[in-house]
């Protein structure tokens, strides 16, 4: 989310910052560069959805290079599946030649071996690829096309092959639902095997459905079977950093609660500001501009860089207004996200209460 440096040594200005509603910088941004989907997956619309056309390459580009004039430290690039736009690299190498750490989200199944290549030479330093269960069936069940597990596996040992020309981490996505958590237990070992550096668990959203949702007796199954099993293992392989990265759906009586409500801030927000307004941004597909993806769905966009600069968004009305509502009790999205909590902390102990 953002450079722990950078926070230091500016945490005067960014504190007087969030005083006063103003704009800081856009430490880290994510672009959605496209909506569609080539594959199905029970828990996504993208592929059900038809939207307008997305921002042209250029213009996208534009807005890369006025993010590093602006400080930005990350972008990350996803969809829909990104790898549906033939541009990718060259947003990768605009990125990075200006500085920017770049990471990315795919499921991996339209990575070739040139792409591969490209993309890492080009600075990638980071790729997120989505392997919803170590179960072949399972995962095609999930993802809605046969023969989607080969091509998302052979994608990660293509990223590995390469990883060496850069610096790139590779780490795998995982929803977990109530249809696929009792086949977990083993994800570690794959991604291991695979040469995968970490794994991420995460929470399958409330709008998904009550078939995919998790009961309270699918919770209580998870934690009590697969979850600890999945941190002994990728403990002892250096998947995780914490044990507590293996319960998504919370520990204890309390955070489960919330959990099961989607509630995936177990209360955080309640007594804390989140600082995403401040850091970080969320530039759609169609060139609105979000404060980040919780609040796609729920709050009308902020901009739009077709017809503006990013830097008149990111300083004008529309965004004080919303900086001014993040004190605490947060917006009420804030509530179902557990993206920026750790991030959040480390500023709230950098720049202190106020």
């Amino acid at each position: 989310m953002y450079s722990p440096q950078t926070i230091a040594n500016e945490k005067d200005e960014l504190l007087q910052a969030v005083l006063n509603a103003r704009a800081y910088k856009p430490l880290y941004v994510k672009i959605k560069v496209f909506y569609g989907c080539n594959l199905k997956c029970e828990m996504c619309n993208h592929w059900r959805d038809t939207r307008e056309p997305p921002v042209s390459a250029e213009r996208f580009k534009e807005v890369i290079t006025e993010l590093a004039n602006m400080g930005t430290k990350k972008i990350h690039i996803s969809g829909g599946e990104p790898m549906l736009r033939p541009h990718i690299p060259d947003f990768v190498e605009v990125a990075s030649s200006s500085g920017i750490k770049v990471t990315m989200t795919t499921n991996g199944t339209l990575v070739t071996k040139e792409k591969a290549k490209r993309l890492v030479e080009g600075g990638l330093r980071g790729v997120n690829i989505s392997i919803d269960s170590p179960n072949r069936k399972m995962h095609e069940k999930i993802r809605g096309v046969e023969g989607a597990f080969k091509s998302t596996v052979k994608a990660v040992q293509l990223f590995n092959r390469y990883k060496h020309k850069g610096k790139l981490t590779i780490r795998i996505n995982t929803v977990v639902s109530r249809t696929n958590y009792q086949t977990l237990a083993s994800l570690p070992d794959l991604a291991h095997e695979l040469g995968a550096d970490g794994i991420n668990l995460i929470p399958v959203d409330d709008h998904c459905g009550e078939i995919l949702s998790m009961r309270k007796k699918d919770i209580a199954l998870f934690n009590e079977e697969i979850a600890p099993k999945i941190a002994e293992r990728a403990l002892a392989l250096g998947l995780m950093v914490s044990d507590e990265d293996a319960f998504p759906f919370g520990r204890d009586e309390s955070q489960v609660r919330l959990g099961r409500a989607g509630r995936y801030a177990f209360g955080y927000y309640d007594k804390h500001p989140c600082y995403a307004p401040w850091t970080h941004t969320l530039i759609d597909f169609n060139g609105n501009v979000y404060v980040c993806c919780m609040t796609r769905e729920k709050i009308p966009p902020i901009g739009n860089i077709i017809n503006q600069t990013f830097k008149e968004i990111w300083e004008g009305d529309a965004y004080r207004h919303i900086r001014l509502k993040m004190h605490p009790p947060s917006l009420k999205p804030c509530q179902r996200c557990d993206d920026f909590i750790e991030q959040n902390k480390k500023i709230w102990e950098t720049i202190g209460p106020y």
